[in-house]
């Protein structure tokens, strides 16, 4: 578990901060552009965890998070309403499957996002622009208004700074520019410079407004291996309860350097047995949507009853979520691997 320290508070609007976090070790906190932590805290005898997207780039010196004020939100309303630089939070390790990968060569990469969905992709933008790379990065953001543009200043900066790499395009609501099917895909079709095929794209929004994308992206034959999503993590979800029946099995856990075997109860999830036998499973949402609680499967088949993030390829590499993950025999194993992977070099005159 982490113990971050509020260094810092910059307000982005009147219901939106972002929170500047050190480690109280020293030690720099490794995580990937486009993942998020869960912060942990104690609220009347009750476990809360909370998980927001990091703003930061791996490559600056504080991780920094962005949080929206959400309607009935417990923890945004706390955070915005109370937290004072030098306070300390516990979170959990960083997390998260919306990362960018190695993209040696030409192709365009493609960002929709609406509203404060931009800020993981603020963080991907940085990271790239600080490592040479023959990319075009095209940032397509809607919002309602021009006062509620997220990081506006800070976008345009990078604009500015690599106008040859990143092109932003502001869709505003209130002045008649949405973003529809006929919309996205003329964009997209305007603003390619290396071919369709060899294109990547990143969505972050609202459940509708990224189905909308995908659909369109789909429809142009986009391959489904090239779209990557983020869903907004909600403040309060419900735990994803199996209509299915599912019999007791053992499960091996691996986890770090600890193994443990444990036997999961009738229609228990493997997070949830790990987590009576306080065995200390990351996890987040426990719904199937943020992947905190990503693990492979080395052997065994595991079932899973909801997955809004895992992607063809993660399924055929033997990812699985434990959190809605149902051992179907006694031979499942799966194993912890560490999500933190070191990146390119940033260039040396980082931002």
């Amino acid at each position: 578990m982490l113990q971050l320290r509020v260094e810092a508070i910059r307000w982005e609007a009147a219901d939106i901060a972002t929170y500047f976090l050190s480690e109280l070790s020293g030690r720099k906190v490794n995580y990937r552009a486009g993942q998020f932590i869960t912060l942990v805290f104690d609220h009347h005898e009750k476990e809360l965890r909370r998980s927001y997207s990091i703003s930061s780039s791996p490559d600056e010196d504080l991780l920094a998070i962005t949080v929206k004020r959400v309607a009935n939100g417990e923890l945004s309303r706390f955070l915005l309403g109370h937290a004072k630089v030098g306070d300390v939070w516990h979170a959990a390790e960083p997390a998260g499957r919306f990362t960018l990968g190695d993209y040696p060569g030409e192709r365009d990469i493609f960002f929709f996002a609406a509203g404060s969905g931009v800020t993981p992709i603020l963080s991907q933008l940085k990271y790239l622009l600080n490592r040479d790379g023959a990319s075009k990065l095209h940032l397509i953001y809607s919002n309602r208004n021009n006062r509620s543009i997220l990081f506006k200043t800070e976008l345009d900066a990078l604009m500015q700074q690599h106008p040859e790499r990143l092109n932003i395009i502001y869709l505003l609501s209130d002045d008649g520019r949405r973003l529809n099917n006929v919309i996205a895909e003329r964009l997209v079709n305007e603003n390619l410079r290396f071919g369709v095929q060899r294109a990547l794209f990143y969505l972050c929004g609202p459940f509708d407004y990224m189905r909308m994308v995908r659909l369109t992206l789909k429809f142009m034959g986009i391959p489904d291996a090239h779209i990557r999503k983020e869903n907004f993590v909600l403040d309060t979800v419900a735990v994803v309860t199996p209509k299915a029946t599912f019999a007791p099995h053992k499960v091996r856990i691996e986890l770090g350097d600890e193994t443990y075997d444990i036997i999961t109860g009738e229609n228990q999830s493997i997070l949830q047995a790990a987590l009576q036998n306080n065995i200390p499973l990351p996890y987040s949402c426990r719904a199937g949507i943020c992947s905190s609680c990503a693990v492979k499967c080395k052997s065994g088949e595991v079932r899973m009853t909801a997955n809004e993030v895992l992607t063809d390829a993660d399924l055929a590499d033997g990812w699985v979520l434990t959190c809605t993950g149902y051992a179907m025999g006694d031979d499942v194993v799966v194993t912890s691997p560490n999500p933190i992977a070191i990146g390119s070099s940033p260039k040396s005159n980082s931002p």
